[in-house]
Formats: C-alpha cells, structure tokens, sequence
C-alpha cells in the first residue's frame, strides 16, 4: 500500500498498517515529519479526562462545531483518544497532563514542541524494515481503474513521471493554509490532498470552514509563526491608535479572549486593523518568562521584543473540511483512504484545540488498519498502468503549451486573493469578486508554460493552490449566515431554521466547475 503524506497523521498510517503486517511505501515531498504542520504544532491533544468522562468531551466538540459535525466520527476519537496517548508513551516522549489534554514537552525550552514528537515518530519509521521511504516524490493524480484506486501517478527529483500501483492508497496530505497570504502553516501546504480527492471524483464537504489564530507573528522580514499560548499575564495588545483593545473590549486577558471568542477575536484584529497596524506589547515581561516555554521559542527575537511592541495579525491555521470517510478510513472510492487534516467531519464549524494531533493520531490508525484490510482482501488490480513514463523532456514540454508566466508572482496574486476575498470576514460582493478571480488564476497556472523542473513543481502546487480557493469561495457564497469560524459580513447571524447544512462540492472535470448543495445534517 502506499501513503501519501509524511506527518504525524501519515507516518501513524504507515505504522499502523506495518503492525497489521502490510508492507508500506510512505511518500513525501521533503524530509519525514519536519515538512509538515505537524512539526509546527505545539504539542497538544485534546481528549476526553478520563474514560468515563467521554460524554463531556463529546459535548464540548459538537458545542464548537456548531452542530455540523460528525456525531459517530467524534465518538470514535473520544473512544481512541486513550489509544493515542498511549502511542506517544510508547515512543517514549515526556508527556505533560494538565486538565483535559496532553502535551508533548521538548527536552530543550527553544525546540517546537512538534519538532520533537515528529522526530520521535519518524525514529520509529525508519526502524521498520517494511516501511519504505520515498522522498522528493511529487504525486499528481490518484490513478483508477473500474471505479476503484489502484495506485498514484507523480514525478521525482529529476523530473521523471512514475506511476506506483498499489492494493490501497491512503492520503495524508495535510490542509490548504499556506494558499493565503497570512497563515502559520508550512510554506508547501498548499491543498494537494484536497485536489487529488476531488480530481479522483470524490466530493468535498465545509470547505467554507477555514479556521484563523487570532495572534501571528506580522513584522516584515520576520517569518510568519504563531506567538504560542499561554501568554504572560504582562502581554498587552496595542491597537492602531495606541490603545489597549483588550481594555477597550472588555476581552479580560489575552489567553481568556483565545479560549471563549477566538472568532470574535479575530474578526476584532482584522477590523482594528484595516486603520492600521496591531501589536503585541511584550516589553514588561521579565527576563526569566522568556527562557521557558513558550516565550523561548522567540528567543532570537527577543531584543526586538524587548525594544518595541511588534505586529501581529490573525492568520490560517487549519481547514476543518475535507473528503468522508466510513468507519475504516476509507473514502467513497474503494482503495482510497484518507486522514489527518484532509478528513471531514471531526470539526464541524470550527476546531477544538488539540484536536487536530488527536486526529492525526486516531485517523491515521484507522486508515492504516482499514487500507491493509482491503488490500489484504481485495488485493492489486491486473490492469496496464495508464499514462507511465520517465521522459523529463516530455514531462515539461507538456506543461510548456501556454504562455511563459511568472509563477511566482502568480502565487503571491492567489495568496492575496485568497487573503482578501476567503479571509476572516467576508460578504456577497467580495466572494463574487474573489470566485471570479479564482477562476482566472487556475486557468493561468493550467497553461503556464514551464521549463525547468522547480517550475514544474511550483505550476502543480499553484494549481492546487488556486482550485482550493474555488472551492473555499463557491461554498461559501450560498451560506447566507455566519457559523463557527465563517463569518460574513452581510449575514452575521447563526441561523439553524435555514443552515444547520453540510456543503458538499462535486468537481465536474469536464465543464471544469464545482457545484455545490447542502444537505441537512441528518442526510450527509
């Protein structure tokens, strides 16, 4: 079988699927865990206190995800959740337990909590000898034959096309945030996974429900990052004007304004900003709070800190949409299975934090168990491999039909689009606007002529990129209210008479077009 991403969710795959005694392929464009958001998380799972209190944590995901999420599938982490943090102490990894959930703890305070865990994880992959490891592979389709997945179609490092069959598939990819111009996911996290799903005929559902973190790292020439909670009781936000918006809002203090109205939040940062700059104020908080975690992570801005209140804004964190899976992992297509951030129905309207590492975690055994079930009774297809070739010439030559662009200013104007017509707060006029331009980005990009293999790999990801944002905008202009994360303008109002509704996308290949319905909760 093969496994399509190298996260935590994918290598959890792999490994569950190695144990269940199937022989593995993971593949990955960069290096094992640290490419993926997983290494930038800070470490946390959410969870149920203790068994018997499963019904509590239950009540709370469905609370946040405002009634749109998947009651069998939030049962299942509930039960898992214990499986999972049971994995973890298998590795061996210091695990801290304040109240409700689990936190991975890194042996020195400057190291990401993530980076360890991804690491830990990884060590463990390569001590597996039927677990094969291929990097630098970029997949491009999922290839079918008789309406089930047997297989993967992509190019290496030097630009060769491969075609890998395979009794089942298992997609890994990650979310979309790094489509915007404001996120705090990894640079290459562009939608891969949600455009190889919908390519291979599968629906996506609340793509609508791309979920912000109130307080990103903003200062030009800084790299973006999210400024980790909890933060020090001396942080203070400055609006525009110099004011304290935390005061001026009555929010209480930064971490109670993050827990209760982490929307509200965000919506407040953006409309504060649109008169200009807001900044955290970090400059009271003594010497020693910045050699612990999580101040120590900035460490290497900490002068600058110190000197001046610096930007911040809200930004992408995590896509709660994504592809349906049954109760083994997999998708409506036979052979395809799917987990991590690409799976939907966990989250609903908005994501409880540490859920996401949780699902990683329980998605990834599942999927892992249930792919090597089905190729162990289904087996791999005898049919000739379609469309195969290592001819790196050709490869680019069929990309090099349309005009010569700059592909990477084209992926500054999808970041920016996405940004302005998708981002926090938006409404009729700028959805219609941002759709349109969406469109025009995809077709630049499916013509763009390339020539050298980064080009290449750029065209595909901006490809990806830009059909996500089709999708984002189309089903978000026909939910005429504001639910969870999506927030719109002219329609502030949670409405459950008229929209307590999933949105499913269909991808129509060949008009080159999404459309969309939405399907009462007890229908999907």
């Amino acid at each position: 079988m093969i496994v399509v991403g190298a996260g935590l969710a994918g290598m959890r795959a792999a490994l569950a699927a190695e144990e269940a005694g199937a022989r593995v392929t993971l593949v990955d464009r960069g290096p094992v865990g640290l490419g993926t958001n997983s290494a930038l998380s800070n470490g946390a799972f959410a969870g149920p206190a203790a068994p018997e209190r499963g019904d509590e944590y239950i009540s709370l995901v469905l609370d946040i995800g405002k009634g749109l999420n998947r009651v069998p599938y939030v049962q299942r982490v509930a039960r898992e959740a214990p499986i999972a943090i049971e994995f973890l102490q298998s590795l061996g990894l210091d695990i801290a337990t304040p109240p409700g959930h689990w936190c991975v703890r890194s042996p020195r305070p400057t190291v990401i909590p993530g980076v360890t865990l991804v690491r830990r994880v990884a060590e463990r992959v390569g001590r597996c000898d039927r677990i094969q490891l291929r990097r630098g592979l970029r997949i491009t389709a999922v290839v079918t034959s008789l309406g089930r997945a047997v297989g993967v179609r992509g190019f290496n490092v030097r630009g060769e096309d491969q075609e890998t069959r395979a009794a089942a598939v298992v997609l890994a990819c990650g979310g979309a945030g790094a489509i915007y111009a404001k996120h705090d996911n990894q640079a290459t996290i562009l939608g891969q996974g949600y455009h190889l799903a919908a390519q291979a005929g599968l629906p996506l559902w609340d793509m609508e429900f791309v979920q912000f973190y109130p307080i990103v790292l903003d200062e030009p020439g800084w790299p973006q990052m999210m400024i980790y909670p909890p933060y020090p009781a001396e942080a203070r936000l400055i609006g525009p004007s110099g004011e304290d918006l935390l005061a001026r809002h009555d929010l209480g203090n930064i971490n109670q304004a993050i827990v209760r109205k982490r929307d509200a939040f965000s919506a407040l940062l953006v409309r504060e900003a649109q008169a200009g700059p807001v900044c955290m104020d970090l400059r009271d908080v003594p010497d020693d709070r910045w050699r612990i975690h999580p101040l120590s992570l900035l460490t290497r801005f900490k002068a600058r800190c110190k000197q001046r209140p610096v930007r911040i804004t809200p930004a992408v964190h995590f896509c709660m949409g994504g592809v349906r899976t049954n109760g083994e992992g997999q998708t409506d297509l036979p052979g395809l299975f799917a987990c991590g951030e690409i799976v939907w129905g966990l989250h609903g309207a908005n994501r409880m934090g540490g859920n996401a590492l949780t699902e990683c975690l329980v998605s990834g055994r599942i999927a892992g168990q249930g792919a090597t079930e089905f190729a162990r009774t289904h087996g791999e297809m005898a049919v000739a491999p379609e469309g195969a070739g290592n001819d790196t010439q050709a490869s680019l030559d069929r990309g090099a039909t349309g005009e010569r662009l700059d592909l990477r200013s084209l992926r500054m104007r999808i970041k920016d689009a996405a940004w302005r017509y998708a981002g926090v707060l938006r409404s009729e006029n700028d959805m219609v606007r941002g759709l349109l331009e969406a469109e025009r980005l995809y077709d630049a990009a499916a013509v763009a002529g390339v020539t050298t293999l980064a080009e290449r790999i750029l065209r595909e990801d901006l490809l990806s990129a830009a059909f996500v944002l089709r999708a984002i905008l189309t089903a978000s202009r026909e939910r005429l209210e504001s639910r969870g994360c999506f927030i719109r303008t002219d329609f502030p109002i949670q409405d459950d008479t008229c929209w307590l509704k999933n949105s499913r996308l269909s991808w129509d290949s060949v008009r080159g077009r999404f459309s969309v319905e939405y399907l009462p909760t007890e229908l999907r």
